[in-house]
């Protein structure tokens, strides 16, 4: 854990990022808290002169060289005011909390609470590190990489094309219904385990490599390209499975990086997870039961 307590000016920010980029762990959790006195985008603020994004040039810099990012918060938008009244009045978020992709791997849960600013101008920030299992049956993906294979258009074909009688909202579902298990047999014998196959071919390199060191002939030779084949093969799957997963389109050609784009994805799973939501009655719900029903509600 680092705690800061950043200087107005920039010039003297400069030396806090140093200094907190000389604490960065290697391998290790690393949370930072505290008040940075900048941000990030113009909804960051309300009041004052326009922001600027040369503000925040030096902060988000520091961000990405010392691998962390903001965690999100729920609760009031801004954690500063100078507590003028009418246009005189600045309100800030200059307080956050900022992660390392480590602190993903200790919990599940990350969540960050502003709480009220009263009788300070900052608002002091609660931040809970839980464990939350997730025993819910997973949600039915499609994966572009199915699109690879021509004959997926007449597995959905066959599966859409039976005959279901009832209301044209019960045929819309059991036709969905059926089109989706259909898939997901017909992914298990095309595709398996993406991640298992990944493996199983880096294996099949192993052993072909080894049998070339003791025999270089021509067929041995032939047998390690094959198997380097597949494992390209494997590995551009993977590759194509997590940048869908990760949502990013600018992924350029010939680069991968599942470890990345696994970051990535886990990222944005912290920020969008939904820690507590008010109720009618403007009371914050905590337990998922309670978020789940609210929610539908």
């Amino acid at each position: 854990m680092s705690f800061v307590h950043a200087k107005c000016s920039v010039e003297e920010r400069r030396d806090l990022w140093c200094n907190l980029l000389n604490d960065k762990p290697i391998s290790l959790p690393w949370c930072i808290g505290g008040d940075f006195n900048v941000i990030l985008a113009a909804h960051e603020k309300s009041g004052g002169r326009p922001f600027t994004i040369s503000e925040g040039v030096d902060f988000m810099s520091f961000m990405e060289e010392a691998g962390v990012f903001d965690i999100g918060f729920s609760g009031a938008s801004f954690t500063w005011s100078n507590n003028r009244r009418g246009r005189a009045r600045v309100s800030k978020r200059l307080d956050r909390f900022l992660i390392n992709g480590s602190c993903l791997e200790i919990s599940d849960v990350i969540s960050v609470i502003h709480l009220a600013r009263h009788p300070s101008d900052h608002a002091p920030l609660k931040i809970s590190f839980a464990d939350q299992s997730d025993n819910k049956p997973r949600p039915f993906r499609f994966l572009n990489i199915w699109t690879t294979k021509p004959e997926l258009l007449e597995v959905i074909r066959q599966a859409w094309n039976q005959d279901v009688v009832g209301s044209p909202l019960r045929v819309l579902c059991s036709k969905l219904l059926a089109t989706r298990r259909a898939i997901q047999v017909w992914n298990k014998q095309h595709f398996g385990n993406i991640f298992d196959a990944v493996r199983s071919a880096e294996m099949a390199v192993q052993r072909a490599e080894q049998v070339v060191d003791q025999n270089a002939s021509e067929e041995f030779h032939v047998q390690l390209s094959k198997a380097q084949a597949e494992l390209r093969h494997a590995l551009s799957i993977e590759e194509q499975f997590w940048s869908q997963k990760a949502r990013i389109k600018w992924l350029a050609k010939g680069d991968r990086n599942s470890r990345y784009f696994h970051a990535v994805v886990k990222q944005r799973r912290a920020q969008g997870r939904i820690h507590r939501i008010k109720n009618s009655n403007g009371i914050w719900v905590e337990t998922n039961t309670e978020i789940v029903s609210e929610a539908i509600t």
